[in-house]
């Protein structure tokens, strides 16, 4: 496995749900805990939910690169005890949860290539 400089993951999300909802699902799927506004403590990382500033329901659906035009994204961030293949196997099995949930969700991050269909 190749040594990366940085862990920092984004994961677009698109899904017709309210955030609430959405934060409380990712809650459930990584076993976490919600702290302050929209921000999700697990044990691989932080989360934070955002509402995407670019989203727009027609782009969203053009591929390949619809999933920018996401209603949502998280900015995950590893947390500094967790060792680098232990996270990207965390964040691996993270996606494969909310597509198994029937969440559309793309990661953007300098590990994509080792992530379950590339992200």
């Amino acid at each position: 496995m190749e040594v990366y400089n940085s862990l920092y993951c984004k994961i677009f999300i698109d899904s017709e749900c309210d955030i609430d909802f959405l934060i409380n699902k990712i809650n459930e799927l990584v076993s976490g805990q919600k702290k302050l506004f929209r921000t999700i403590v697990t044990k691989f990382g932080e989360l934070d939910v955002n509402k995407n500033e670019d989203f727009d329901s027609g782009k969203r659906s053009i591929k390949p690169d619809g999933f920018l035009y996401s209603r949502y994204y998280l900015d995950v961030e590893p947390n500094e005890q967790i060792e680098q293949e232990d996270y990207i196997t965390s964040i691996s099995k993270f996606l494969q949860d909310l597509w198994k949930n029937g969440f559309e969700a793309v990661a953007a991050c300098d590990f994509e290539e080792e992530l379950p269909s590339k992200g």
